[in-house]
């Protein structure tokens, strides 16, 4: 009886030291934490680190969540509790410089005015209730910055939003950005198509729209020349000067442009379209070889376009339009080494070194070792792939490098001063040498900016399915904005795809595809065939041809009959693997861990027998000989 409050106090004592234990690490070990997912989900990237350490004065984070209305939609719900623990991690690693608040707008609280206010863009509920997810950050002089709704489609970008947000606030100002080019993409004007990176880019950047017969260019922190048009001499200079002086460039050329001859509303293409682009002397200045008149294909990273052969539409490889691959993108630099999904290209053109000029090249994006290059001619007649793949020569050269980095002090392209045709510039003010190291990233293809290449649309929405708009922003961010944000792009989604599952429904969609084309054809070819008889007169005849086409009528039904039972077939068969595959699943993920413990726990039982069994008979003799004395 003694030992009964002895118990209790043990007991009780196990109990206040575990809690007091767990206050103790909850206020001084707040910012411990251990990732252990695959793919580092709650683990910070060092740019947001790097974003928190260097933030001189406090940041005001609210996360606007509708927790109640949100309860009828269990992905959301799932989603918010992905955002609030990141916001929580940002906040502990901060050392207090970030505060976090999370409120409910509650419909026709005060709380919900404060979402309105704070430019949330609500969503709509059940019952006609409005349902808020987003976040609002304010600096100490009052400077705010709004997410204004969270996408769980968009999970990948997720911490990089979080951070932009904080780092703008923490800027002084906006970085600005002039844009040169030929095509269409500044919002509002007439033609121009919705733009996923065009969007990103203005939400971070002062963008200026450069006028396509410019004859001067803004002070901006960074140059993007997206296609240009024919540059006159004047032009050359102004580009070859802001380079000497600024020295940060992102240049999109093409030999092949799909996306310049884009049709508009009108069925035609833009006004003063061009096929090709170049920068006449400036490249060959910087010790970049570019030829305008070959593009590069890729057979190995080919992307997959619908053709028509012998009637049936197929998907194949189109080599001309292929992905670069992310093992082909350069891990040295920093813009690059986070992408994760490969970047897509149309038709794009070749990069080379040029020896003699004193500049560094560094490739960015390539090829797989099967690149070739073809005449910008042929590739301009629409190719079937199997044309492309008869004659195919890889590139003795390849991988081919499709993107490269210009770095070092440049030269100027006009040693003689401005154009002589040109009075308006001064020729005291004439750079003949950059002023510092330039950089200058040059891209041979502008397809990649067209958002066919690089989005899907299913049921779920518009889909980013490349890595484009991260690559754009992120040299961007490396050549005028914020550095620390390279690393933030592309992170895997915390959901966890079924690929065996995906790869036996991609297969069977495969299968019963080509059957129900095959179908199809032959509905339509008896279809023509019984309009035909119908118009001659002879679809009732009971005899000649009219019986002969009836015979053949009612055998292509029997042949789609069959046929359908063969789609059944497939279906089913579709249906039966994933059912295997699923039995397969649940046996080792909630029987197998439960049978293996009680495995474990009867071989540890076992084993404690069988010593307790050989100490009893070790223990036997000498007890006897204990009796014997």
């Amino acid at each position: 009886m003694k030992s009964l409050p002895a118990l209790v106090l043990t007991l009780a004592a196990i109990i206040a030291g575990f809690i007091g234990l767990n206050l103790t690490a909850g206020v001084w070990m707040s910012s411990v934490r251990a990732d252990l997912t695959e793919s580092g989900l709650y683990r910070l990237s060092p740019g947001t680190r790097d974003v928190l350490n260097r933030l001189d004065e406090p940041v005001r984070l609210t996360f606007h969540y509708s927790r109640t209305e949100a309860a009828s939609y269990p992905a959301v719900r799932a989603y918010a509790e992905r955002v609030r623990e990141l916001l929580q991690a940002i906040a502990a690693a901060s050392g207090g410089r970030v505060r976090l608040a999370e409120i409910d707008p509650e419909p026709f609280s005060e709380a919900e005015d404060t979402a309105i206010a704070a430019g949330l863009e609500p969503l709509p509920g059940e019952g006609g209730v409005t349902l808020f997810f987003g976040l609002s950050g304010v600096n100490a002089v009052d400077d705010r910055r709004v997410i204004a709704l969270f996408d769980p489609t968009e999970e990948a970008r997720l911490e990089y939003d979080i951070t932009r947000l904080i780092a703008d606030l923490e800027r002084a100002r906006r970085p600005s950005l002039a844009i040169v080019t030929s095509l269409q993409l500044e919002p509002g004007v007439i033609g121009a198509a919705p733009n996923p990176i065009i969007d990103e880019l203005s939400a971070a950047y002062e963008l200026i729209w450069v006028e396509r017969d410019f004859t001067a260019l803004p002070d901006a922190d960074a140059l993007f020349i997206a296609h240009p048009d024919a540059l006159n001499d004047t032009q050359l200079y102004l580009i070859d000067q802001f380079t000497l002086r600024r020295g940060r460039l992102l240049i999109g050329l093409d030999p092949m442009s799909h996306f310049a001859l884009k049709p508009g509303a009108d069925g035609l293409p833009p006004l003063r379209a061009r096929r090709a682009s170049d920068l006449g002397p400036l490249t060959a200045r910087w010790g970049v070889g570019y030829e305008p008149r070959e593009v590069v294909m890729d057979r190995a990273a080919g992307l997959p376009v619908q053709v028509v052969e012998d009637g049936r539409a197929r998907t194949r490889a189109y080599p001309l339009w292929f992905t670069a691959p992310p093992e082909g993108l350069s891990e040295d630099s920093p813009a690059l080494a986070s992408l994760t999904r490969g970047v897509n290209f149309g038709s794009p053109g070749a990069l080379t070194a040029l020896d003699g000029v004193e500049t560094e090249f560094q490739p960015l994006v390539l090829t797989s070792p099967e690149g070739a290059i073809l005449d910008a001619d042929i590739a301009a007649g629409s190719p079937s792939p199997e044309t492309l793949l008869t004659d195919y020569a890889t590139d003795p050269e390849a991988p081919i490098v499709l993107a490269a980095q210009i770095s070092g002090v440049l030269q100027t392209a006009f040693p003689d001063g401005p154009p002589a045709s040109d009075t308006a510039f001064d020729p005291a003010a004439h750079l003949g040498q950059s002023t510092g190291p330039a950089q200058i990233v040059i891209i041979a293809d502008i397809d990649w900016l067209d958002p066919a290449f690089y989005t899907r649309t299913d049921a779920g929405g518009v889909q980013i399915v490349a890595d484009n708009p991260a690559l754009a922003l992120n040299l961007i961010d490396a050549l005028a904005g914020d550095r620390a944000l390279i690393s933030l792009r592309s992170r895997a989604p915390s959901e966890r795809r079924m690929t065996r599952v995906d790869a036996l429904r991609a297969e069977a969609e495969a299968r019963y595809l080509v059957l129900q084309t095959e179908l199809q054809a032959r509905l339509a070819s008896a279809e023509a065939d019984l309009a035909a008889l119908n118009a001659a007169g002879a679809g009732s005849a009971l005899s000649g041809a009219g019986a002969e086409e009836a015979a053949q009528a009612e055998a292509l039904r029997n042949d789609i009959v069959q046929t359908r039972a063969r789609l059944r077939d497939v279906e089913r068969g579709f249906r039966s693997d994933i059912d295997a595959l699923q039995s397969r699943l649940q046996l080792w993920t909630i029987w197998g861990p439960g049978l293996a413990v009680i495995l474990l726990g009867a071989l540890a039982t076992l084993i404690r027998e069988l010593f307790r069994a050989r100490r009893r008979r070790r223990a036997r003799p000498g007890a006897a000989r204990l009796e014997a004395v």
